[in-house]
This record gives structure tokens, sequence and C-alpha cells, in this order.
């Protein structure tokens, strides 16, 4: 017998949710609804995790409905992914068939058949980590025709798009999803779409994006990895930090849950999903550029220098400190409508990231 209570639960989160789906034109996407989100989830114990779960499948649901309605027309598109087995390169080979386009997958066992899976191609997409992409982009090049359109979808993008510009004439986009390869679709999520070349042919691309859901920021590749620096590496070492530390020390996970607040037990399920993922790719993400390893070791310094003064029990000095990094904050969220985003990535982050001369063709 399913209890009573379980049954009306249901039926108020089903109407709940078709109400939700109703307000589909209306949706931010998912990272910008948890700004006022969060806090009603931290004071109802509810895992961000699940609730962001909850609206990319609202989102989803949308997007296959779109995407099968008899009225959507689909010019398919020669589409070869090298690396399309990986976990993002099977995000993108899934989406990319589904809408009805000719994908093609270039693994590292298959360059004996590059020409025939690269020159015929409207679009190559590179999805292959870090420290191989711009060996691939080059490799690739060889095979490709003058107007195949060549993207990638790294976590940097500078190197990327420099070597696309640099190995192939024809048309070059830097791509990089703000998500992780355990979505179903697009939809509610970020991509950084960065031009180098001919962005006309790359428009089918990121409408299919923006018609699945999607947001489409356009950046220069130099501001997306100003940017990628806090956004990515620094946040990735301290939640990598504090792993370390509650394994180092053998904390008793789930009793601390038992006795925990709230936003304890959402900063331990943001924890765990990062130790869920490839440890290669948590790495590669840190290690990725010498301004993404400096940016760290300057946080560690900053660690190390708070540390000392709370051993110290320097009380009015961690006031001074916790004032300072109020007023910033206050003054960031008046003054951030008034600054141009390439500005603002400048201001704040070029003390420790060297300037890149971009290379335009």
């Amino acid at each position: 017998m399913i209890p009573e209570k379980l049954k009306q639960t249901d039926q108020s989160l089903i109407e709940l949710l078709r109400d939700r789906l109703s307000l589909s034109s209306e949706l931010p996407t998912i990272d910008e609804q948890l700004t006022y989100v969060a806090p009603l989830l931290a004071s109802a114990g509810v895992p961000e995790s699940i609730w962001a779960n909850l609206v990319s499948s609202c989102h989803a649901a949308l997007s296959t409905v779109a995407s099968s309605s008899p009225t959507k027309k689909v010019t398919p598109r020669n589409i070869t992914i090298i690396g399309g087995r990986g976990r993002m390169g099977r995000f993108f080979t899934q989406q990319l068939t589904a809408a009805g386009h000719n994908v093609s997958i270039l693994e590292n066992e298959d360059w004996e058949y590059a020409d025939q899976l690269l020159s015929s191609a409207e679009l190559v997409m590179v999805c292959v980590p870090i420290k191989w992409t711009v060996d691939v982009i080059k490799r690739a090049a060889q095979y490709l025709a003058p107007t195949t359109a060549v993207c990638d979808i790294t976590s940097i993008k500078t190197e990327p798009v420099q070597a696309m510009l640099e190995y192939h004439p024809g048309p070059v986009m830097g791509l990089h999803p703000m998500f992780g390869p355990n979505v179903n679709s697009f939809a509610g999520y970020k991509v950084v779409a960065c031009p180098g070349r001919n962005d006309d042919s790359f428009e089918w691309l990121l409408d299919f994006i923006k018609t699945n859901g999607g947001e489409v920021i356009v950046s220069t590749p130099e501001e997306h990895d100003y940017m990628m620096v806090i956004i990515q590496a620094t946040r990735h070492f301290s939640r990598f930090s504090v792993g370390v530390f509650l394994a180092q020390e053998g904390i008793d996970i789930e009793r601390s849950l038992s006795m925990s607040s709230p936003s304890y037990r959402q900063e331990i399920d943001i924890i765990k999903r990062l130790f869920a993922q490839s440890p290669q790719l948590c790495v590669d993400i840190m290690l990725a550029t010498q301004d993404r390893c400096h940016a760290i070791a300057t946080l560690a310094d900053t660690y190390n220098r708070l540390a000392k003064l709370v051993a110290r029990g320097e009380r009015a000095a961690l006031i001074q400190e916790f004032e300072t990094a109020q007023s910033f904050f206050g003054e960031e969220s008046t003054s951030s409508s008034k600054l141009s985003h390439e500005n603002h990535a400048d201001r704040h982050l070029s003390r420790y990231c060297m300037p890149v001369v971009p290379n335009r063709s």
C-alpha cells in the first residue's frame, strides 16, 4: 500500500512541475536560478544537485518535445567528432545524432581513416583532453577542406584557437561547455563561444545549442581564459583541498551529516561530485596553464597567511581581513554593471595572468 500522504505529495509535485513547464519561455539558466533558490534549498535541507537534476530534466523534456516537433526542419550536416567516444564527445555525438545530423567518430586508433573521416566533414569537433588538443588540431588540419568548420571544446581557449587559426585556413571557433558529461541536454546550461574566423559557419551550431535550451556566451579566448582561472581552477583546488583534508583526517562523513547544517550538507555534496569525476580531468583543469598554477599558488599563500593569524589568535587582524573582503563584495555589486566584461577581467585578474596578444588571420 502506498501511503496516502506520499500520493498527495506526488500529486502536488506533478502539478507544480506542470506549471513550471508552462513557464519554459521565461526560465533563466540553472546558474542564474541558483542566485535566488540556493538560500531556499539550504533552509529546506535539499542538496543543490537534486534541484539541478530536476530542473535539468524539465529543460530536457521541453527540448525533446521541441526537437520532435513535425514543424521543425533540420538540414543534416556531416560532422566528425575527434574523441567522440570520450565522455563529452559522447554527449555531443548523442545530441547531434538525435537532431538528425550524420556524425562520424575518429578515435586514436582511427587515424589511418582520417582522410575519409575528415575531408568531407562540414564540421570537425575536437573533444580530447587538454594536453592533446593542440597536437590533434595540428594533425587533423592536413586532412581538412578549406571550407570545413573546426571547433574544440576544451576548458582553455587561447592556445587551441590560435592553433586552429594557424593550421587551418577555414572557419574556426572555440567552444567551452560549462557543464559536465552527465547532463541530458544543453537545457539550462551555458556554452562559451570564442569566435576565431568566419563566424557565420557556426551559426547553425550555436542556434542548435540555443534551440535546445542552452545559453551561448560570446567571449574572446583571452577573456575566457582570464575568467576560467577563477571559475574553474581555484574553485577546483579549494574543493580538492578540503576533500583531501577530510580523507586525511579520516572524518566520518555520514556521522557529520547527521548533525550538520543544510549549508554543510551542500558543501559535502559538491565535494562528493568533484571526487566522482575523472581524477585526470580534475588535475588537468588545475594544471592547464601557468596562469592557473600561479593563481592557485596565490590562493594557497592566502590560506597560509590567514591560517597563521588563526594560529596566533589574532582576532582583530582576522576581523580586518573579513571587513576588507566584505567591502570588496559590496563595491562589486554596485560597480559591476558599469564595467565591461573585458575590463572587469583585466582589473581583477591581470596581476597573475600574463597578457596574450591574439593571433588573428
